[in-house]
């Protein structure tokens, strides 16, 4: 078999727009498994907030994997092991705060399965939570609240403001962080270095997986770092136009079953 391990973008990518896994989908997905094939739920959400599809697709039942935040955490399912982590440090998160409030953006970070935030009626802050299923904390001081582990911080705001500010706000920071938009109105801020990619190349030489034994689909920008690095990386039909660019295929979008459609041509035979 010669993908050995498959990653999954989750928002756009495994869900269709009701935000559901079709059966159809997850049938191919379980069906790999049992032929040994490793799946990574590869997302920007925090690590309980892929809780409900780590179970749907019985990762801990077949070994599976979290990437989350955007690859700054890897967690083994089955065991409940982290078995990578690079976080950033309270100066930098205070750092990223400051910068965040001389733009009037809403600044969020994570604390177990709670978000931590003094925005706590912001709009996006409130997709945030209700994307991932997890409750927020309002605090008064955002920098005195803060405690190891910081895994990433979450800036918000319009998506056309973020948009004309994100070169501008990344300035003073030059290569010490990783700092990339992922929604329209998200920032994301993680430890330099950090991006999906890396992270999927981190877990593969871990389990003794060569990177052309990747497979990678996903829609968004913050996909396209794992997309280019697996051996097939499929973009979605409904991905943004830079990754359908450097994709090696394009499927069928996430309301038509696309990760089964290539799934079906990849592992002809085993899927029926």
């Amino acid at each position: 078999m010669k993908y050995k391990l498959v990653a999954l973008d989750l928002d756009g990518t495994l869900k269709n727009s009701n935000n559901e896994i079709t059966e159809k989908t997850r049938e191919a997905l379980i069906e790999i498994q049992k032929q040994g094939v490793k799946i990574v739920l590869a997302s920007g959400r925090p690590t309980p907030g892929l809780r409900h599809e780590a179970k749907e697709l019985e990762l801990e039942k077949y070994g599976g994997y979290i990437l989350s935040f955007n690859g700054a955490r890897v967690v083994d399912v089955k065991t409940g092991e982290t078995v990578y982590e690079q976080t950033l440090t309270i100066d930098e998160a205070t750092r990223a705060y400051q910068r965040a409030k001389e733009f009037h953006l809403a600044c969020m970070t994570y604390e177990d399965a709670v978000i931590v935030t003094e925005d706590i009626d912001d709009e996006y802050v409130c997709v945030e939570a209700r994307i991932n299923d997890i409750k927020k904390k309002c605090v008064t001081s955002f920098v005195d609240d803060l405690k190891d582990p910081i895994h990433k911080v979450l800036l918000t705001g319009k998506p056309e403001y973020v948009a004309s500010i994100e070169e501008e706000f990344k300035q003073p920071f030059g290569e010490t962080l990783s700092i990339y938009r992922s929604a329209p109105y998200f920032i994301e801020i993680m430890a330099k270095g950090i991006d999906k990619a890396a992270s999927l190349d981190r877990l593969a030489q871990s389990l003794g997986i060569k990177q052309e034994e990747v497979m990678a689909f996903g829609d968004g920008f913050n996909d396209l770092s794992m997309i280019e690095y697996a051996g097939l990386g499929v973009a979605m039909d409904n991905a943004v136009e830079g990754v359908k660019e450097r994709a090696d295929v394009i499927t069928k979008s996430n309301n038509e079953d696309g990760i089964a459609y290539i799934l079906s041509q990849e592992y002809e035979g085993v899927l029926k």
